[in-house]
């Protein structure tokens, strides 16, 4: 039931206006407006070397690189979900690298809580796939330590569905560690938000918030009470 960034983060920075540089050679405008459009086509393996050397060619003007930087990692992540796990460490230095540029006081589109809980994300979906107990306990410590910390700028910035996304993200990371009654404040935290704004996660996250509920309270009617 995770949450997918194709689904959610991904749509959601599709959406959004592109890193395209006007001021940049007509090469480098039309390698950023290919990459976008085979990322909004689903062609990753086609999108991932052009974003690369749009990235490449925008040295000269940081903000632009790393905006086109967050983007990259969030294509990268969408596609180590599809079937290319091997990938999300590269996603999470393009996160890493962004988050390195807005420490240096530096201005961007993306505040550092919004990538924070990006790469929150590559750790949480790896985790999914890992097969080794010790390695899992490491990448769900690693997500949950971000998400976490992407909570109060998130709130600060009024970034609402980012913030339900990283509650019920958090919500299924503590699931995972067997921390079912933390899973429980998270998720519902989510659905106050969900409908609070009238965001389309509120079925959802319902569903989920009772399913934890059942599981962690069986014998009382505590999973459908309070919604």
């Amino acid at each position: 039931m995770l949450k997918a960034v194709t689904s959610l983060f991904f749509c959601a920075f599709l959406l959004a206006p592109t890193a395209r540089c006007e001021t940049a050679p007509a090469g480098v405008r039309a390698l950023i407006d290919s990459a976008e459009a085979s990322a909004r086509l689903g062609d990753y393996d086609a999108a991932l070397p052009r974003y690369e050397s749009a990235i490449s060619a925008l040295a000269a003007e940081p903000r632009r690189q790393q905006e086109l930087r967050y983007r990259y990692g969030m294509v990268l992540t969408a596609l180590a979900k599809r079937h290319r796990p091997d990938l999300h460490p590269l996603a999470r230095a393009q996160f890493q690298a962004v988050l390195d540029y807005l420490d240096s006081g530096a201005p961007l589109r993306y505040s550092a809580a919004q990538v924070s809980s990006a790469l929150a994300h590559s750790y949480h979906q790896q985790a999914a796939s890992a097969d080794q107990a010790a390695r899992r306990s490491h990448l769900l410590r690693n997500a949950y330590r971000l998400y976490r910390g992407a909570i109060g700028g998130l709130t600060r910035q009024q970034q609402w569905h980012n913030l339900a996304i990283t509650y019920f993200n958090l919500g299924q990371v503590c699931e995972w560690q067997g921390n079912l009654e933390e899973a429980i404040t998270w998720v519902e935290k989510a659905v106050e938000l969900d409908r609070s704004h009238g965001f389309a996660d509120l079925e959802e996250d319902i569903d989920y918030l009772l399913a934890l509920r059942q599981r962690a309270y069986p014998d009382t009617k505590t999973a459908t009470s309070a919604l």
